[in-house]
């Protein structure tokens, strides 16, 4: 019976958390239609549509149904410097979690995921960027950058089924390198245990976030093939203390 129970309570879970996350994408494609289709693209759209993202984000984040979600910045990272913020990914709570963290960033993404049919309108009024290897996308994320924007980047560049860190893809560290910018670490844990890979089913769990010392690029010397094997070290390093004291 309390394994029935749990089934039950859990598929309850999902399905509010997916009517609750479609509900949350066509809101904010109507946003984005009467705040920068109709009203205009301007910047001080842009940020507005920006700020109302974060706060739906944060709040998702903070209620998925039976979860406990804690926050963590020993640094007092503030984000108002342009920065390449990276961080591990486990789930597609991942993002929303990147993006509570402040209203000033842009997300590079895979092109499926700025073509999907329920939040990729979203995705393209936001600005984010699908990741390729032009020019082009260079010269947009430079303009973004000058605006007081940072980069998001997951530089596993998929989710991992177990929660291992996977190896670390060069390009974020290029472009922080190649835009002379800081490193922001961002840490996720248990978010891969909520809402696991091969699963669509919502689990009980915490989940927690935890924003890491800024990586000053004035302060270092290595390149960014250097930084990628520190970065990847760092990661193993934490999540193997993680699951130490789990």
């Amino acid at each position: 019976m309390n394994r029935l129970w749990y089934m039950i309570r859990q598929t309850a879970y999902t399905v509010f958390s997916f009517c609750y996350f479609i509900g949350f994408a066509i809101d904010m494609t109507v946003r984005g239609f009467f705040l920068l289709t109709l009203g205009g693209a301007t910047e001080a759209h842009k940020r507005k549509f920006h700020a109302i993202l974060q706060r739906k984000s944060r709040f998702v984040i903070n209620h998925v149904p039976g979860t406990t979600f804690s926050y963590s910045n020993p640094d007092g990272e503030t984000f108002e410097k342009p920065s390449v913020i990276i961080c591990n990914h486990q789930s597609h709570l991942d993002l929303m979690a990147v993006m509570m963290l402040t209203p000033n960033l842009i997300i590079l993404t895979k092109k499926w995921v700025w073509h999907n049919p329920f939040y990729g309108i979203v995705i393209r009024y936001a600005d984010y960027f699908p990741i390729t290897d032009t020019e082009e996308m260079m010269q947009d994320i430079s303009k973004k950058v000058e605006e007081g924007y940072s980069v998001v980047i997951f530089p596993e560049g998929t989710r991992s089924a177990d929660c291992r860190i996977l190896r670390f893809h060069r390009g974020a560290f290029y472009l922080a390198e190649q835009l002379n910018l800081d490193i922001v670490p961002v840490f996720i844990n248990g978010f891969g245990k909520v809402l696991p890979k091969e699963s669509f089913h919502l689990h009980p769990g915490h989940m927690s976030l935890e924003v890491m010392k800024r990586v000053r690029r004035d302060e270092e010397q290595e390149d960014y093939r250097d930084m990628t094997k520190r970065m990847h070290r760092l990661y193993i390093k934490k999540n193997e203390e993680v699951c130490h004291h789990r």
